[in-house]
């Protein structure tokens, strides 16, 4: 591909994703969100995190203990420390840590 088409479509790609950033701020600017959207704020991110979550455990086999036991820890390390500290980042970066020290010693 020469350059020239990479840098436009590079430019294209941005000026797409700009403009889906700033639909919500030109709709909603002047007017209130309406109830669906109230709706879909609250009940959305439990919903991407349970479908996360679902994925994240599909392959985990229960044989033996060094095939589940890294999952469910870095799950459980995350649940409790987000209920505790009330922080996504040091939960969410917590577990990774925990689930990837694990899968080296186990």
């Amino acid at each position: 591909m020469p350059v020239s088409k990479a840098v436009f479509v590079t430019f294209l790609i941005g000026l797409i994703v700009f403009c889906e950033r700033l639909f919500p701020f030109a709709v909603f600017s002047r007017r209130k969100p309406g109830k669906l959207i109230h709706i879909f704020e609250r009940f959305i991110p439990p919903l991407v995190m349970t479908g996360l979550l679902i994925y994240s455990l599909r392959d985990v086999r229960f044989e033996a203990i060094s095939q589940w036991v890294p999952q469910v820890s870095a799950i459980a390390f995350t649940v409790i420390t987000y209920l505790w500290k009330k922080n996504s980042l040091v939960s969410i970066f917590g577990g990774t840590i925990i689930y990837m020290i694990l899968i080296r010693i186990i």
